[in-house]
């Protein structure tokens, strides 16, 4: 048939036309699911973009919560409110609420917010009925200042105690969103926000107006909350008549974020789409058709490019078998490959037996890189790139090969691949040799990072150690400005020596990680957290109000250790003693010395409590330094002397016995009170030397007498735990012969029933097999409890003089207290002394009560020894008389 050119042109006009109409159609299906794509989009964007806003939100709340103090919520919310309005142009109001739901302090641009009443709104009530956790998100609602939209954000105030004190509140309107619609493309859409607890959608600012949702959104969106509570995770989207909808949750679960773009204007883009793919296609089908003449041509030069690609195989056959390198050759057009004898080799085949399919190569790589091997070639048929990939393969014996594998794509003239011509070669011993170097390298920088690592954190709990504490703290200095807040928290956990003594170092390692896990909990964030060492921790806190702030951590700290502690069904009570400085230009080392001298003088005013530091503590630390250092050399001198206080029978006023009393008289600063010096000296450890002291000095005094023919019936030593448990203690007994009178220990009334162990049971019982009574001192005051008094059956109780000062001002002139305490020591069999008495009548009282045994100014003040002598010959000629 001959050829017409006029028909072939009609032919290729229609081909080209219904071409273009099938493509046009294809595209717009296509057009249509991008507008949706897009739309799924700028929901997702939505809601990422609200949750950001909410956080900043929480985060102006959680600035304000931290300056408060719960017992002055006016004064320490003022300036962090108004810094707060100045720094965060989009929030319209902050708030601080009490805990009867009245405004007390905030600022509100739309007028004065103070003494409003909002103990009905949900953002108050959650927190007062401890309904809810952590921050609340209120739904929308009128403000009644001004009945702006607003959403207001809130996070509970609570007191030391753990109490509901008020809410903390920050407002956004409306205005606040404005900037969501920097990243969207669609001018129609609209976007309407949902919180969880309320259920109703609301508009989100709209430049061009806010309209409200669509009625036929509106059932869609309740048909479909009666089939689900919730949102599913993702995007759901609604095709409507009129508009086109797409509904996400927040990342946070808090609200939902609703998209609405109309129906009409989605379908003219994907119309606008389909009309250019449909053209463009009608194009190439004329171009294509009005080329079919040169077709001929065409085969007869692909035919010489395949020719040329063989010759070119051949001679890359000649250079690769000497280096074992297998070489393969892709037809793409067939989707067939020919692997030379090399290439079945490095596979683990027999020459000719690979059957030249892709999916016959795909079987033999690893599992593991199959994903890898598909994408790699697909990449390369997409783009028309060479190859160059590794992966593994696993020989018909299961050996693992890495191979390493190159390749060129061929092309023919117009530019479609024809040919893929590859080698392959075997690099398992480098990789191997690699993977060895990397593991080692690997290895030595993990030690290298453990050695730095160790060297900076203590090996129990994981904090920082002192070096460590030390190196941030230096860094902190150096790099911060001048006039950065800085505070700095040393803290001790009181009762760790008698936890660790008692029930074992596992008990006490157990108490110190307990102990860090709370104090990282506590701390606030981006501190430093430290064990220096012992039972003593460190907090340093650089930053905005740091000093408000380390505080408020050592109060949660000091408030959570008054809890007890579960170890191997035991219950480990204990408490923290804290010390507390702030940078006021000093240095690291002087911040750190201060916090240290508050924290001594926390230990001394009774443990369990917080101290800051203050000018007036660092003269009390000089002056205790001086006192200790004198009385150091007041040991050495043997200036220590001991005066007696007599002891009278409560009801023949007899004498029976004196208790020796330690005293200090130094030259420069007079009589120093035993109550001064001897705290210092169980700090230096010197107690059990000072006792040693007033023992033996108290012997030799009762023997002076007995020489002068004066007997004293009873001599009593105060004895401090240290001194007790001292394993020369029975060498020193001993050294200082017969006894010449009936000797009685007096026990400090501190001790606690925890710190009785089985070894001090056993040196009271060895000390009364030696006649040494055993009395416990000053009882009524301290922490000594029944429990202990049944454990240690002391010989003798002497009530506190506190307790018999509070008798003589009541109408009985006894305390009730006393009696009660008279009464078990009659259950008991103990013996009772009471001590401070001053009057005639106190004595009968306390005589009439069943004191056995009186001792106060009324019957003589602590005296030297030569006036014991005087006095013990004046009372027996009065007696006698």
């Amino acid at each position: 048939m001959p050829f017409r050119p006029f028909s072939g042109i009609l032919l290729v006009l229609g081909v080209a036309a219904s071409l273009g109409g099938l493509f046009g159609a294809i595209q717009y299906n296509h057009g249509w699911s991008r507008t949706t794509e897009r739309l799924e989009q700028d929901t997702y964007a939505a809601a990422d973009h609200v949750e950001l806003l909410i956080r900043s939100m929480r985060l102006s709340a959680e600035i304000l919560l931290e300056q408060i103090s719960p017992t002055d919520l006016v004064t320490s919310a003022t300036p962090a409110i108004a810094t707060i309005m100045r720094e965060n142009h989009g929030i319209a109001a902050a708030l601080v609420v009490d805990a009867t739901g009245h405004v007390v302090a905030g600022q509100y641009g739309g007028g004065n917010p103070i003494g409003l009443d909002v103990s009905d709104r949900p953002y108050f009530s959650v927190h007062r009925n401890r309904s809810w956790h952590g921050f609340y998100v209120n739904a929308p609602i009128r403000a009644r200042i001004d009945s702006a939209w607003s959403l207001p954000l809130s996070l509970p105030i609570e007191d030391r105690d753990g109490k509901f004190a008020g809410v903390v509140v920050v407002v956004a309107q409306e205005a606040f969103f404005a900037h969501l619609r920097t990243p969207f493309r669609a001018e129609d859409l609209r976007i309407f926000l949902r919180m969880r607890p309320d259920g109703q959608f609301i508009a989100l600012p709209d430049p061009h107006g806010t309209k409200p949702l669509p009625f036929a959104v509106r059932e869609k969106l309740a048909w479909h909350g009666k089939r689900e509570a919730d949102p599913q995770p993702g995007t759901i989207r609604y095709d409507l008549p009129e508009a086109v909808v797409a509904l996400r949750q927040s990342p946070s679960g808090l609200f939902d974020v609703l998209a609405i773009r109309s129906t009409d204007e989605m379908k003219l883009e994907a119309v606008k789409e389909g009309l250019r793919t449909g053209f463009g296609a009608l194009i190439a089908a004329l171009v294509v058709g009005m080329a079919g003449l040169g077709l001929a041509r065409w085969a007869k030069a692909a035919q010489t490019e395949a020719e040329r690609a063989r010759f070119l195989e051949e001679r890359l056959r000649l250079a690769t078998n000497a280096g074992r390198i297998g070489v393969w050759d892709l037809d793409i057009l067939n989707n067939h490959e020919i692997w030379d004898e090399t290439m079945h080799e490095l596979y683990g085949l027999a020459p000719g037996t690979f059957d030249g399919s892709f999916e016959a190569w795909i079987e033999r790589i690893h599992p593991e890189d199959r994903v890898k091997a598909r994408a790699v070639f697909r990449r390369a048929s997409e783009h028309g790139k060479d190859v160059a990939s590794e992966y593994r393969i696993i020989t018909p014996k299961g050996e693992v090969r890495v191979i390493r594998t190159h390749a060129r794509i061929f092309h023919d003239r117009h530019g479609r691949m024809v040919r893929a011509l590859g080698v392959n070669y075997d690099v398992t011993e480098r990789v191997a040799r690699e993977a060895e170097l990397v593991a080692a390298r690997a290895e030595a920088e993990a030690a290298r990072t453990r050695i730095a690592h160790d060297a900076l954190h203590d090996p129990l709990t994981g904090l920082a150690n002192r070096r460590g504490m030390d190196r941030s703290m230096r860094r902190g200095f150096e790099t911060a400005p001048p006039d950065l807040p800085m505070a700095y928290l040393h803290l001790d956990v009181d009762r760790f020596k008698t936890i660790n003594d008692v029930f074992g170092h596992q008990a006490g390692d157990h108490l110190l990680c307990a102990v860090a896990r709370l104090l990282e909990r506590t701390a606030p964030v981006g501190a430093e957290v430290a064990r220096m060492g012992g039972d003593e921790f460190a907090v340093f806190v650089q930053g905005r109000g740091a000093e408000a702030r380390a505080l408020k951590c050592a109060e949660r700290f000091v408030r959570a250790c008054r809890e007890p502690l579960e170890f191997e069904g035991k219950k480990l009570w204990f408490s923290a003693s804290v010390g507390m400085s702030a940078r006021a230009g000093a240095d690291a080392g002087e911040m750190v010395q201060n916090a240290d001298i508050a924290l001594y003088e926390a230990k001394n005013a009774g443990r369990d409590r917080i101290i800051a530091f203050s000018p007036e503590l660092r003269r009390r630390v000089e002056h205790t330094k001086r006192i200790a250092d004198k009385l150091v050399h007041a040991l050495r001198e043997d200036r220590i002397s001991v005066h007696f206080q007599p002891q009278v029978d409560a009801c023949t006023q007899r004498l029976i016995g004196a208790e020796a009393l330690v005293r200090w008289h130094d030259p420069e600063e007079g009589l120093i009170a035993p109550d001064q010096f001897l705290p210092i000296a169980r700090e230096m450890g010197l107690l059990a030397r000072i006792d040693g002291i007033v023992l033996r000095k108290a012997v030799e005094t009762v023997r002076m007498l007995a020489a002068r023919g004066i007997a004293l019936p009873r001599i009593s030593v105060n004895v401090d735990v240290q001194r007790l448990m001292q394993p020369d203690l029975f060498e020193d007994l001993a050294a200082l012969g017969p006894l010449p009178c009936p000797l009685a220990f007096e026990l400090l009334e501190t001790l606690d029933f925890d710190e009785i162990t089985e070894a001090m049971l056993d040196v009271l019982a060895r000390l009364r097999a030696r006649g040494v009574a055993i009395e416990i001192d000053d009882f009524g005051r301290g922490r000594t409890s029944l429990a202990t008094v049944q454990l240690i059956r002391p010989d003798r109780l002497k009530i506190d003089r506190s307790l018999t000062a509070h008798s003589a001002r009541l109408p009985g002139g006894v305390d009730p207290v006393v009696e009660a305490i008279c009464n078990i020591g009659r259950a008991l069999d103990i013996g009772l002394t009471a001590e401070g008495i001053e009057n005639a009548d106190q004595a009968v009282a306390f005589s009439s009560i069943g004191c056995d045994c009186l001792q106060g100014y009324h019957f003589a003040r602590p005296m030297a020894a030569e006036d014991l002598a005087s006095w013990i010959g004046a009372r027996a000629e009065r007696m006698t008389a």
